[in-house]
């Protein structure tokens, strides 16, 4: 009896792990590789095993109740309206048997382990197939199995583990995001501090006022900590917050130097206060704290200006075919598309936006969306998701939903076409940023430890000078806003890549290989002749609905000559680098190269391209597609043959080489019969001799070649086929610039190694002086957003100089 009741208190003061709350007192939950801890829940028990497998546990050190405790939700039904199909439609961004995806916004991500934690989610849910963090956003994409779990089990889960999403049903995806508003109270309040204490201490800056500063000083000295107190709390809440999660990181990161001078501003002067020994620096720490608000206002700005460039209806010239109500076809933009019209979706495009199919069989592979190569087969009355790519005969379908420019953007930015990772300018930045931050703390103690003897007044000016006035975001912030605003010019010019890195990967290339059908030629300028056995009126409609299922330049050049017909197709099919072949109006049709319609004793000496027909197996004729050049192309390759090696890859015959070879020159590799796979290995082949080799095609039979590639540009007619794989799209009509837009891209980057020698000059300058104790802390906190918004104004400047001397 006595033993037992000695050892109950041990039992139920037994402390969870994670959120130290009581563990049940008969059985405690245990891990099995550390039986020491105890947990008071599997949700705290699933959270500390994330943490520890990220060895982030030093977390738990920090506090003595660092965890926030894994609570069951109240109210447990307030969640379950989230079961109602009609309220799934509105969240969803695709749905099928197998996969739902939909984006939260969770407002209490804050830190690096809230994104590792939230990225983890399959680990305690094992429904969930994958969750991934757009933390500037505050959104979390979650894909999960519909058969294994719920969406209500989804958002149950993170709001158990505290990061309850906001949904909105009402304004879904329309809702503005406010995360800077806090920015404004923080900087106005410095600002009124910062007025007010100035005020306070312009006595002390005149020795006429002793007597007033002897009479008022205390009581000055006062005010002055009353109005600080806010702005240390509050405005400068953020320095703080962002250096301590990079300790809890093990991370020194670039506000914590901020912090230390902040801090030993305002402890020194309620030292100096308290006894009487001065007015203390309350208008330097005021000073300091609203100038770096407003250096990081600028900041915030320009930043949210890059982002609005970047967004889809800017960056992205796809079209789609829209069907009038007579019968007609028009290619409109993707950002015009609106609800309840009709579009025409062909063989290997990419459904723009959420729709119902009207007509034909749908064969929809959702790869690029879920990762299942097997294309989901739809009927007539069903939902067709938008990304999902149409294989087989065009179908037509009615818009639902016209929202789905975003989705797209993800969808264009799956980590499944995101190339190897690689060094890059940025990177360097960062890790130079990382150094300099441990130089200047050392320079700050040096400091400390030369003058505190001679004059300890002078050793906190320096010391506190030196902390305030380094400055490396100004080296950090070099990188981004120059190439940000090299992605602005090029937009400017219809070329539209996927990230910034893709501009110092175009600086650096080596090797240029082009496709030629579509991408060298011209498909607006191409002459149709049939030559063979005349075809009957009914024939040729029927080879303009076989042709009219492909995107590919030749066939749409087809149903330019034959018009269009409305004749049902059926089992269609396409071979790339081919030809295409289906069922039309009872008779077989195929259509494509000499060896596609079984015809071996074809001619290799033609000198245009050339597609035969052949109906019912008996081989009729072909047309003759005469190759028209991209008008100046000569020219083109001719300057770009001067910098870089250039090697070509056509699926076509050598009918045409002697032209070729005069346009690229003796030591361009021309290369014909190439199938898909030839152009991927030719690619591969040549990074594997060191060579940075860019991609240049029409997106259809060049996909694997533009996904290899270190950087792929598809080239976009009117009607465009949106290519995940590629990292830049390049508008037609803006060809004749590529050799323009690869010199502006090694100017930019030699625009970032200038700026990186201009933070380093004036930081150089600058912790020189104020290691001296030549500076005041709030001029050095003048100077600090100075010295950023100078780096933010010299690359912007140069870059538009670099733009203007290259007529882009």
């Amino acid at each position: 009896m006595s033993t037992a009741t000695a050892s109950a208190p041990l039992l139920t003061h037994l402390a969870c792990a994670h959120c130290g709350d009581d563990c049940p007192p008969e059985q405690p939950i245990r891990l099995a590789a550390r039986p020491e801890l105890a947990f008071c829940c599997p949700g705290c028990k699933a959270v500390y095993e994330l943490l520890d497998a990220r060895n982030l546990c030093t977390y738990y050190r920090l506090d003595e109740q660092p965890g926030q405790k894994v609570k069951t939700v109240e109210l447990p039904g307030r969640f379950d309206y989230l079961a109602l199909e009609s309220v799934q439609s509105q969240l969803l961004t695709f749905q099928s048997p197998t996969l739902n995806r939909l984006t939260f916004n969770i407002p209490q991500m804050h830190c690096a382990s809230c994104i590792w934690l939230l990225e983890n989610l399959f680990k305690l849910n094992p429904g969930i197939t994958a969750s991934r963090v757009n933390f500037l956003r505050k959104e979390l994409t979650v894909s999960y199995q519909p058969a294994a779990t719920s969406l209500q089990e989804v958002v149950t889960l993170l709001a158990s583990i505290g990061y309850e999403p906001r949904i909105t049903l009402a304004e879904l995806g329309t809702q503005p995001h406010h995360a800077n508003r806090r920015l404004y109270y923080q900087l106005g309040l410095a600002a009124f501090a910062f007025g007010n204490v100035m005020l306070m201490a312009f006595p002390d800056y005149f020795s006429f006022t002793e007597q007033l500063q002897s009479l008022f000083g205390r009581f000055f000295g006062a005010l002055s900590f009353l109005l600080a107190l806010p702005v240390l709390l509050i405005s400068a809440r953020d320095f703080y917050f962002s250096a301590w999660q990079g300790l809890k990181q093990r991370y020194i990161n670039l506000d914590f130097p901020i912090s230390l001078g902040l801090t030993a501003l305002f402890t020194t002067s309620v030292f100096d206060i308290a006894t009487g020994r001065g007015p203390g620096y309350f208008d330097s720490f005021t000073g300091l704290v609203f100038f770096m608000l407003i250096g990081k206002w600028v900041q915030q700005r320009t930043y949210d200006a890059l982002r609005f460039d970047r967004d889809f209806t800017s960056y992205f010239p796809v079209a789609v075919t829209v069907l009038s109500k007579d019968g007609g076809e028009e290619s409109v933009p993707v950002k015009e598309l609106r609800a309840g019209q009709r579009i025409r979706v062909r063989h290997q495009e990419i459904v723009p936006a959420d729709a119902v199919l009207l007509r034909g069989t749908g064969q929809v592979d959702y790869s690029f969306v879920s990762g299942e190569s097997l294309p989901v087969r739809k009927q007539v009355g069903e939902v067709v998701y938008a990304g999902g790519r149409q294989v087989g005969e065009a179908v037509e379908l009615e818009v639902v939903r016209e929202v789905s420019q975003g989705y797209l953007t993800q969808l264009w930015n799956n980590p499944a076409f995101q190339k190897e990772g690689k060094p890059t300018l940025e990177t360097y930045a960062n890790k130079v940023g990382r150094y300099f931050v441990a130089v200047t703390l050392l320079l700050a103690v040096g400091a400390v430890l030369y003058w505190y003897p001679r004059d300890p007044q002078l050793a906190l000016r320096a010391c506190t000078s030196v902390l305030v006035i380094a400055c490396p975001c100004a080296l950090s912030l070099a990188t981004p806003f120059a190439l940000g605003a090299t992605l602005r010019v090029l937009g400017r010019h219809k070329l539209y890549l996927k990230n910034a890195a893709v501009v110092e990967t175009l600086g650096r290339a080596t090797t240029l290989v082009f496709d030629k059908t579509g991408t060298l030629t011209d498909a607006h300028r191409a002459v149709v002749s049939f030559h063979g056995l005349a075809l009957s009126a009914e024939d040729e409609q029927r080879v303009a609905a076989l042709a009219r299922q492909s995107t590919h330049p030749l066939s749409q050049r087809l149903v330019e000559k034959l018009g269009a017909s409305a004749l049902p197709v059926t089992n269609f099919r396409e071979t790339m680098g081919q030809g295409l072949c289906g069922t039309v109006a009872g008779r077989e049709v195929r259509l494509g190269s000499a060896a596609y319609v079984d015809l071996p004793s074809a001619t290799h000496g033609e000198r245009q391209a050339r597609v035969y027909v052949a109906l019912d197996g008996l081989v009729e004729g072909w047309y003759e597609v005469s190759s028209e050049y991209r008008p100046g192309l000569g020219n083109l390759l001719q300057e770009l043959g001067q910098s870089y090696q250039l090697a070509l890859l056509t699926g076509d015959n050598a009918a045409d080489e002697p032209r070729l070879r005069q346009l690229f020159g003796p030591e361009a590799e021309l290369r014909f019969h190439q199938s898909p796979l030839d152009k991927l290995h030719f690619v591969e082949r040549q990074q594997a001799q060191g060579r940075r080799v860019v991609m240049v095609g029409d997106g259809l039979n060049d996909a694997g070649a533009l996904q290899r590639s270190d950087a792929g540009v598809a080239l976009s007619e009117t009607l465009t086929n949106f290519s995940p794989a590629c990292d830049a799209i390049l508008d037609a009509s803006s060809f004749g610039q590529l050799s323009t837009v690869l010199k502006f891209s090694q100017d930019c980057l030699q625009i970032v190694l200038a700026t990186f020698v201009l933070s380093f000059c004036y930081n150089g300058i600058g912790l020189g002086l104020a290691v001296q104790g030549k500076f005041t802390p709030i001029v050095s906190a003048i100077l600090m957003p100075i010295s950023s918004l100078s780096v933010m104004v010299f690359a912007t400047l140069l870059v538009r100089y670099a733009a203007y001397r290259r007529q882009l």
